[in-house]
């Protein structure tokens, strides 16, 4: 028997297997290889080169060798070169060497393989017609290559060419042909391809129509049956990854079941099936929670692991899939055992895979997220940093422009951000946000995954937040945490846990700045969040404490038990429905017992007392040692022990839970922000031991501890406030411990805090709502200074305390000369934001209503985008002033100032400026005289109680029976003689208030003379509204008046009046001026003395030479108004005034159009301004709400930039104005045109003086409710 015919009979008993398959391969290589050694003739060797190498192939195959591979195809190459292009044997060769070779390259990965398979093809092809019966063939592996060649480099044009090339060979191929399935689910896993690279759903709808015809071709018992199953599981598994489709999941379930079940035991594609129903299982265990499904998966992937041999190239992936689907169940069960076989797993995969491998980086990024979750249960930072290494890894293995890419900075920013959560390596968390943004920037809209990489970029800018209170970042944040719910689709099993991630936010929020709206929206959201999570899913125990998380917080608002009720009703559910082993527990146990604590405290019951501590114990017991969570868990047993102490008196409890505070405060670094609370809690248990045992050692632990807790200035304002309250408050409860310093000290912290809690980025009604409850504060402080004998940190604090929104305002009008002179490019930073928040500083912001992703429990969360864009501004604003305020010489710039930088220089000063205090303490004026010494006055005669008896009896007198709000035609009607109470009461404001003062000052003597003193008044509290410029005694002829010893003035503050005192300008003669008259204004009683008192000062003015503009009745619209009072040094208003007590800044004057009010003005620029007479009603009244803001028309036009103001109290009589205008104006222009004046000067107040003595000398002196009303403010 020739050689020949040896092989061909060993062949075919290859074929019908009667010997052994591994010997009779053998042998039949060796004989193959001895007839090519001996074989001369070219075409014969072509041909039996083509054998061996198909012979050693099949060889590969059975037992997975390389050399046989590396053989086979270096005999198939000479078989191709031994083959002429014209032989029809050619196509078939080149066919084969494509194969061999592209099996290297997935075993090897070298891309020079599937380009050389790629060319074998292209030349197959050409060399085949379109008749010939292997063309569909050739063209189906052609496509295929093509394509993975797309998927390894990412050319387009070879996805494009590739589906090209597969539908031309379907159309090649009848139903009825056998080859037809392959040809339709080859094209089908084309188009998947191309949805995969473009989002296309329509091309993953064709694909699973493909598929599902592929399977319907191939018939019953058919060997290809399974693999159709396979493949058409896989593209509906593709579109339920994208739609969310339940339907779709379980078609794929089903197709993969189907296939392997169809699968024989020891069927090399066994593992591959097993493994795709592995993963169908997983995704339905993700959406549903159902511990079955992913069992069944685990299951299945170690079947596929175990059925797949050592060497074998997917090996390595379904390690890496075994290892992923264990680590998801440790993220449902807590079994530490799950996360340590997927860390085995996956580290097993990485090192089976070669270095080069397109699937490398991947699987060295899931050991990484594996390791890092290790880290996060049991705190091993050498696996942390194994994590990170592998992270790195990955992402140089990636080249740029791959979507992995995306997905390893992503995990690495994540592993970034939990070491710096572990080390407080505050790098580590920049590194992270940098990470997180740089994925959000890089990823197409359309991916999957851009939700979630927002998520995380949201929760590393809200940790940077509480790190450095940086307010850019917590809004940053919150936007990120939108855009991830805005994101995600409808019916996606992430949606509530990014909802949940939203609320946190917003919560966080308003633990920083306080805005109810943003708690009530983030319970809607938690709450949502809770409803749209299926029982048993698991999510639902974090989404439940999520929830009670926020209603705790909420509960601290409102004080009502039902709140704290359902805070305590979710904690427990959330704990009940976690195993006792999961991680998530010990901080779940924590939460239950701090609630109980304050249940507690609200009602005093004691059912629950040992609950709470039970509660407390275990959740220290099963936290790991050194976790970063052991702290939350000490407080809340702390909590629980002082709840049993209050309850039993067992002073070892108290110490007890001092002792675990300090272990609280002593695990976590300086820099965090949430030391501040920490502290606060730890005060309460101190100030319950020295409540017991009052000693000096135990008192000072107390006060150490508020102290340090106002001291981190990334803390939220509201908390830092508290602790420094309740440090002024201990320290005044027990004065035997404590110092006038350190009584100071703890005030100074308060006022320190105050601007923060009256923030410029709230809108205006919540600055003044703020406001009105800081004044008290701010009176404890400065009695305490004027107490110690300290007037000049008094007048400090005042001008701190009070007119805090003014100062905002005035803040954003003060000259920047000095600043640009020395850097300019901050300078005009600074001008263009001031510019827009001229704007949107004096705003109401309304809701914009917003649903998220069409869900209806959110249809009432909405996004006030105005409020966020003022927000965003002052943020800004903020920014760069820290970065002025960090340059030499601006180190103080628009701080608060200290004593001798707030007093006016004597060379622009001519008056007293006197403060009037007042406090349930004591009473005091402080006197700064024009050299700028400081006096106090002590008012022996003045209480709180009777300033506040005084402003309600005078209130009541001028408002009784009157619309006040209405400048009027008929007599006010004062009463005469004794039955005129306005003669009480000023004759109690001269002998409790004024005369005091001007006796300290040694006015009281003064004769009469042409040039009287001049008083600057700056009152508080309840004097603010007392015409203090009237006082005196007036049921005696000769009996003193106030007017006859000094001319008065007012100022809401003294930085308002040593800015215009710093901006006047030298006098002039003569000033452009701007009436303003409305005779019948729609809706209001007629004021035909407008006209006249128009006319009059038009005469007047032009008898002076001086050039006025007169808009009247139709003419003085809003609109015009505005845009003409920029452009007039003085203006004058005839009209009606109100003043609006629900919302100070729509105080307004009544024009013929609409209300130009306190709002508008306060968005009203006007450079030159120097005068305004406001001759309406209610100019200067303020709100008794917020007595110290001066909330009206007149302090908001020295606020806008008039230098002096003219205004009045309550309404004025129609008649009676054109008497004080006419007179004066004529004495304002004489003592201008005469040259009277001194620096820092304008005459208003002196010709006010005189104006008002010519209407009380017509009227009549008790006529007060005429003459009164008008007053000065400013210069």
């Amino acid at each position: 028997m020739t050689p020949r015919q040896l092989v061909d009979l060993m062949s075919k008993l290859y074929g019908s297997e009667q010997l052994p398959v591994a010997s009779l391969v053998d042998k039949i290589i060796q004989f193959k290889q001895l007839l090519v050694n001996c074989e001369e003739e070219p075409d014969e060797r072509a041909r039996l080169f083509f054998s061996l190498g198909s012979s050693l192939n099949a060889r590969f195959m059975l037992t997975g060798f390389l050399d046989d591979l590396e053989r086979a195809i270096s005999a198939l190459q000479r078989a191709v070169e031994l083959t002429s292009d014209e032989d029809p044997n050619q196509t078939v060769r080149l066919g084969g060497l494509a194969e061999a070779l592209y099996e290297r390259f997935r075993r090897i990965g070298a891309l020079d393989d599937c380009e050389s398979a790629i060319t074998a093809l292209c030349c197959a092809v050409e060399s085949a017609s379109d008749t010939d019966s292997r063309m569909p063939f050739l063209l189906t592996s052609y496509g295929r290559k093509l394509l993975l060649r797309f998927c390894r480099l990412g050319d387009p044009e070879d996805m494009e060419c590739g589906i090209m090339i597969l539908s031309r060979a379907d159309e090649l191929v009848s139903d009825g042909h056998p080859f037809k399935p392959e040809c339709l689910s080859s094209l089908g896993l084309a188009l998947i391809i191309r949805f995969d690279h473009t989002g296309q759903l329509e091309s993953l709808g064709q694909a699973i129509f493909l598929l599902c015809r592929a399977v319907g071709l191939t018939p019953d018992g058919h060997p290809d049956k399974p693999s159709m199953f396979e493949k058409s599981g896989y593209s509906f598994f593709k579109r339920c990854n994208c739609t969310r489709d339940p339907h779709d999941l379980e078609q794929a379930i089903s197709a993969h079941r189907h296939a392997v079940e169809l699968t024989p035991d020891g069927h090399p594609d066994k593992p591959s099936r097993l493994h795709s129903l592995g993963r169908s299982l997983q995704m339905r265990f993700e959406r549903t929670g159902e511990l079955e499904d992913i069992r069944r998966a685990i299951s299945s992937h170690r079947h596929a692991v175990e059925l797949t041999p050592d060497g074998h190239p997917d090996k390595p992936s379904r390690l890496n899939t075994l290892g992923g689907a264990l680590h998801l169940r440790f993220g449902r069960t807590g079994e530490l055992e799950d996360i340590r076989q997927a860390i085995s797993a996956q580290r097993f995969g990485v090192e089976l895979t070669p270095d080069g491998h397109p699937a490398k980086p991947g699987r060295l990024s899931g050991l990484g997220s594996s390791l890092l979750v290790l880290f996060q249960h049991i705190g091993q930072l050498e696996s942390l940093e194994e994590g990170i290494s592998l992270f790195r890894r990955a992402i140089e293995l990636t080249p740029d422009g791959h979507l992995d890419k995306l997905a390893f900075l992503n995990n690495l920013g994540l592993s970034l951000y939990s070491r710096f959560k572990y080390t407080g390596r505050f790098q580590d968390l920049e590194q992270a946000i940098l990470m997180h943004q740089c994925v959000v920037d890089l990823t197409p809209e359309n991916l999957h995954g851009k939700p979630s990489w927002f998520r995380n970029r949201g929760i590393s800018l809200i940790m940077r937040f509480e790190q450095t209170g940086e307010l850019d970042n917590l809004e940053q944040g919150i936007l990120a945490h939108r855009h991830a719910v805005e994101l995600t689709s409808e019916g996606d099993p992430d949606k509530p846990s990014r909802l949940k991630d939203l609320g946190a936010s917003l919560r966080t929020r308003f633990e920083h700045l306080g805005e109810l709206k943003d708690l009530e929206q983030a319970i809607s959201i938690c709450h949502c969040a809770v409803e749209l999570t299926p029982d048993g899913h698991p999510e639902k125990p974090s989404l439940f404490n999520a929830l009670s998380g926020t209603l705790y917080v909420y509960f601290y608002q409102t004080r009502n038990l039902d709140d704290l009720e359902r805070a305590i009703s979710f904690a427990r559910r959330a704990a009940k429905l976690t195993a006792d082993e999961h991680p998530s527990k010990p901080m779940l146990l924590a939460n239950i017992c701090q609630l109980l604590h304050d249940r507690f405290n609200l009602t005093h019951e004691t059912t629950h007392v040992g609950e709470a501590i039970s509660a407390g114990y275990r959740a220290i017991e099963t936290v790991p040692k050194g976790h970063s969570t052991l702290s939350r868990c000490y407080i809340a047993l702390a909590l629980g022990l002082q709840s049993r102490f209050e309850c039993q008196g067992d002073i070892g409890d108290i110490k007890e839970a001092i002792s675990l505070l300090n272990l609280a405060t002593a695990s976590i670094t300086d820099s965090d922000p949430s030391r501040t609370k920490m502290l606060c809690d730890l005060s309460l248990a101190q100030e319950k031991l020295f409540e017991r045992t009052q000693t000096k050692m135990d008192f000072d632990a107390l006060v150490e501890s508020c102290v340090k807790a106002t001291l981190h200035p990334s803390a939220s304002p509201s908390h830092r406030l508290t602790a420094a309250r309740k440090c002024v408050f201990t320290l005044l409860k027990y004065p035997s411990f404590t110092t006038t310093e350190s009584l100071l000290s703890a005030h100074s912290r308060i006022i320190d805090i105050l601007p923060e809690i009256v923030w410029l980025g709230h809108d205006i009604h919540r600055r003044y709502e703020e406001s009105s409850q800081q004044g008290k504060l701010v009176n404890d402080a400065v009695v305490t200074a004027v107490d110690a004998g300290v007037l000049e940190r008094a007048v400090e604090w005042l001008e701190v305390g009070r007119a805090l929104i003014w100062s905002q305002v005035i803040a954003l009008r003060t000259p920047l000369d000095e600043l640009r002179a020395s850097y300019p490019q901050y300078a005009d930073s600074l001008q263009s934001i001031r510019q827009q928040l001229q704007s949107s500083a004096h705003s109401t912001f309304a809701h914009d209503v917003k649903v998220f992703g069409g869900i209806d429990g959110l249809a009432r969360v909405t996004v006030n985008s105005a409020a966020d864009r003022h927000r965003g501004l002052v943020i800004e604003y903020d920014k760069v002033m820290k970065n002025i305020r960090a340059c030499l010489g601006f180190e103080d710039f628009l701080l608060p100032k200290r004593f001798e930088f707030l007093v006016p220089s004597p060379a622009l000063l001519s008056s007293h400026i006197v403060f009037i205090h007042v406090h349930w303490y004591r009473c005091d004026a402080i006197v700064i005289s024009p050299s700028g010494d400081i006096k106090g006055v002590f008012l022996p005669d003045l209480s709180i109680q009777r300033a506040a008896e005084l402003q309600k009896l005078w209130t009541e007198h001028v408002t009784g029976g009157r619309d006040c709000a209405q400048r009027g035609l008929g007599s006010v009607g004062d009463l005469e003689g004794e039955l005129n109470p306005s003669v009480y009461y000023l004759k109690h404001m001269w002998t409790w208030i004024v005369q005091p003062i001007l006796v300290a000052l040694d006015l009281a003597t003064l004769t009469r003379d042409e040039r009287l003193p001049h008083i600057i008044w700056c009152s508080t509290g309840p004097l603010m509204q007392l015409p203090l410029h009237a006082a005196g005694i007036y049921d005696e002829p000769h009996g003193p008046r106030v007017y006859d010893f000094v001319v008065s003035s007012y100022t809401p503050s003294l930085s308002a009046l040593k800015r215009s005192l710093r901006e006047i300008d030298e006098p002039q003669a003569t000033r452009d001026v701007l009436i303003v008259t409305q005779p019948s204004t729609p809706g209001h009683i007629p004021l035909p003395g407008t006209v006249l008192e128009g006319s009059r000062l038009r005469d007047t003015l032009a008898a002076s030479g001086i050039t006025s503009k007169w808009l009247n009745d139709e003419a003085a619209t809003v609109q015009e108004v505005r845009a003409v009072m920029k452009e007039h040094p003085w203006v004058h208003f005839a009209c009606h005034g109100s003043q609006n007590r629900a919302d100070a800044t729509q105080s307004a004057f009544h024009l013929f159009d609409g209300s130009l009010t306190l709002a508008d003005l306060m968005g009203t620029a006007s450079n030159n301004a120097e005068l305004a007479f406001l001759s309406a009603c209610e100019t200067a009244v303020g709100d008794e709400a917020t007595p110290e803001e001066s909330a009206h028309l007149a302090a908001g036009m020295l606020a806008v930039g008039f230098k002096g103001v003219i205004a009045t109290m309550w309404s004025i009589q129609d008649a009676d104005a054109p008497i004080v205008v006419e007179a004066y104006y004529k004495v304002l222009l004489a003592l201008r045109s005469a040259g009277r004046l001194g620096n820092g000067e304008t005459g208003a107040a002196y010709a006010l003086h005189e104006a008002t003595r010519v209407l009380r000398e017509q009227v009549g002196e008790t006529s007060f409710m005429r003459w009164v009303p008008f007053v000065h403010f400013g210069v």
